[in-house]
């Protein structure tokens, strides 16, 4: 995870203008979770926020924002300035699924709104069937 985190660090500073004389993080950063708290997506981003924390020194705030199907944060996200200090961490339904099958409720083309930057976990699922 170290690792992982020196790279998504790199990605977001590299994305923010040359000119600008700040450090990044300047100030806190919110990181959007497009489901209610407790489920393994909302982990793996307030473990996360913490190590950024511990890292950067500044604050990191996950916010969920649960409902249809991930779109109330994807258009949360998609109006937030481009500047690195809104961020969302999805999964295979919000980042994939959702785009293609409820483009038509989407208020803003995905695919130029939205810059996927790194994958950060892989979580394990089980079908599970009675054996009587």
């Amino acid at each position: 995870m170290p690792r992982l985190l020196v790279a998504l660090v790199a990605l977001f500073v590299s994305a923010l203008p040359a000119a600008q004389a700040d450090t990044y993080p300047s100030r806190p950063v919110r990181i959007l979770v497009p489901y209610a708290p407790g489920g393994a997506t909302d982990i793996v981003a307030r473990l996360l926020a913490e190590r950024m924390r511990e890292t950067l020194g500044q604050s990191f705030i996950v916010e969920n924002k649960p409902g249809a199907f991930g779109i109330v944060a994807l258009e949360e996200v998609a109006r937030a300035q481009p500047d690195g200090y809104t961020l969302m961490i999805g999964n295979v339904s919000t980042n994939a699924i959702t785009p293609l099958i409820y483009k038509d409720k989407l208020r803003f083309d995905y695919e130029k709104a939205i810059v996927p930057v790194a994958r950060l976990a892989t979580i394990p699922a089980v079908v599970a069937a009675s054996s009587t």
